[in-house]
This record gives structure tokens, C-alpha cells and sequence, in this order.
């Protein structure tokens, strides 16, 4: 593993426990064992520290590539054969087996002190084929499509940062992994007939 790599890995594990704010490049670099001074030959900044972290899990992830995907076979399958094929999970997916960048979300939410932004060709590509969506009169043409992305993307979120209080709703015996099944079928059913265009 690289130095850059075991920086990153320290930076992530010490923002997870500690958020942005809470977290500094001095602890950064002894959860590390290397100099302070190492940690700024290769990132600026804790910022920067910060967003290549957030960045490095998604692309592993390939998260982008795999939304515009889901995306794009609403336009060649529909709504129906997308909804059965489950391909609406991606992020839901991601969120799951991401926890760390969960928590990651809840100290931006707790903080609310910088934020995440998708790379901008990334986010163009997403609003681009949702308005081309729109005017194939597959999604309704009256709601900005940014806001079905972030409908989407905060009701996903939402059920991992709160899903022990959500969960309450529920008995006390009942799993918690297939709470998250019943979960995202709802929010295809919600979100995706909410989105779709009047017949």
C-alpha cells in the first residue's frame, strides 16, 4: 500500500469517528505514523484531504457510472421493468456497503459545514437524461429534475443515518436487513410512480 494510501485510510477512519471539524491534520497524520508535514506534500489542504477521501470510496464504488446506468434504462426498459430488476438500488446498494460514508453524511448534516458535490459532468450527464426523460413523457415535466435526484438520494440517506429510529416503527424482533428491502421497494413505488408521467 502506498503513503498516500495509509493517509487516506487514516484521514477516513478519523473523519468517520470525528467529522471535518472535530478532525485535524495533526491527528491525521499520527493515526498514520508519518510526519504532518508528509500529509501536505500530498493533499493542500484537510478539505482537500476530505473530498479525495469522499471521492476515492465512490469511485471504487463506481457510483457514478453505475447511476447514469440506472438512469438510462429507465429510457430503454421503462419504469416497470426498471422497478423489477431492481436497478432503482444503486445508491440505496452503495449507502449499505458503504457505512463509513454514511457517517461521513451525518457530520456534514450535524455540522453543516461543507458539503459533497457530485464531479459536474457527472452531475450534467444525470440532469441531461432526466430532462430527456421528461421530454419523452416518461417523467413528468413539471418538477425540476434535480429534485427527483435529490429526493432520491435524501430518502436513501435518510433510512442509514436514522434507521435504528425508523426502525422503532416496526416490532422489536423484525431484522433489520429485510426492514431495508421493504424500505427501498417503497421508495421505488413512492418515488418512481411520483416521477412518472400521467398516462
Amino acid at each position: 500500500m502506498s503513503t498516500k494510501e495509509s493517509i487516506m485510510d487514516a484521514a477516513e477512519e478519523i473523519f468517520v469517528n470525528n467529522g471535518f471539524s472535530g478532525s485535524s491534520m495533526k491527528s491525521i497524520a499520527e493515526q498514520a505514523h508519518v510526519a504532518k508535514s508528509l500529509l501536505y506534500h500530498y493533499f493542500s489542504s484537510k478539505r482537500e484531504l476530505w473530498d479525495d477521501v469522499i471521492q476515492r470510496r465512490v469511485s471504487l464504488a463506481k457510483l457514478p457510472d453505475r447511476m447514469i446506468e440506472m438512469v438510462s434504462s429507465i429510457a430503454a426498459d421503462g419504469l416497470e421493468a426498471v422497478r423489477a430488476k431492481k436497478n432503482h438500488t444503486t445508491y440505496f446498494e452503495f449507502l449499505s456497503d458503504n457505512p463509513q460514508f454514511v457517517r461521513m453524511l451525518a457530520w456534514l448534516d450535524a455540522e453543516q459545514s461543507l458539503w459533497i458535490c457530485p464531479p459536474p459532468e457527472v452531475r450534467s450527464e444525470i440532469i441531461t437524461r432526466l430532462g430527456e426523460l421528461q421530454k419523452k413523457g416518461i417523467f413528468r415535466d413539471d418538477i425540476d429534475p434535480r429534485m427527483f435526484v435529490i429526493c432520491f438520494m435524501s430518502i436513501c440517506e435518510m433510512w442509514f443515518i436514522s434507521r435504528s429510529r425508523n426502525a422503532a416503527w416496526f416490532d422489536e424482533d423484525t431484522d433489520e436487513d429485510e426492514l431495508s428491502v421493504k424500505y427501498i421497494d417503497a421508495v421505488g413505488k413512492i418515488l418512481l410512480d411520483g416521477m412518472a408521467a400521467s398516462k
